[in-house]
């Protein structure tokens, strides 16, 4: 090891090529990362899709053209129908259950 001019030790090749090499290996740590973080950020995204598939599976008559909000507003439609059939269901159990006991 020599000293230069300016008071600054002078490195081996041998350093060098290791500092160079753990720079390159930073280097493709940092290019991967974007890759892995795109796939775990697609993740939810496909999750999202198979949910909304189930969705339209579940709801009768939905629409693929009415995008997200249609289908949204389709299911708030169809829960809000579906309670109806259950209070209906309830009151001529109450009505059928009161005539039989008279």
């Amino acid at each position: 090891m020599g000293v230069t001019l300016e008071g600054q030790r002078k490195e081996s090749i041998w350093v060098l090529m290791r500092r160079q090499r753990a720079r390159r290996a930073l280097v493709k740590k940092i290019m991967i990362r974007p890759k892995k973080s795109l796939e775990a950020s697609r993740r939810p995204c496909r999750a999202i899709h198979r949910r909304v598939k189930t969705l339209k599976e579940l709801v009768p008559n939905t629409k693929t053209s009415e995008g997200l909000d249609g289908l949204f507003r389709q299911t708030a439609d169809y829960i809000l129908a579906l309670e109806m059939k259950v209070r209906v269901m309830q009151t001529m159990v109450q009505v059928l259950t009161e005539t039989n006991c008279v």
